[in-house]
């Protein structure tokens, strides 16, 4: 039976996020070709402050994002809890910004 809610663990497995909410957003700054373009957001719960929210995984291009988050409202449709995210990639951060790890 569908909730409205998903579980997911975020892309550097620190963070295990219920969700009843997912964004997907470009990042804030100019991408270059070894950073991720996009990110998806999992926001946990509404405050008087507003929402808490968790980057769950980075995405370098707009196609990949756009899979993980149909994937989502799937599993979400379906009743299924959990979705492990499928096309992240790997991140490192160097200087303030974020790489893409091609280890």
């Amino acid at each position: 039976m569908p909730t409205g809610k998903i579980t997911i663990k975020s892309h550097d497995g620190k963070s295990i996020v219920n969700c009843y909410k997912v964004l997907a957003s470009s990042v804030m700054y100019k991408a270059r070709n070894d950073e991720p373009k996009y990110w998806l957001i999992g926001i946990n719960s509404g405050a008087l402050w507003g929402e808490k929210s968790t980057v769950l995984g980075w995405y370098a291009d707009e196609e990949n994002i756009k899979k993980e988050m149909d994937e989502i409202a799937d599993a979400i449709n379906k009743g299924i809890p959990v979705y492990e995210l499928k096309y992240a990639v790997k991140v490192k951060n160097k200087m303030r910004r974020v790489k893409i790890d091609e280890d």
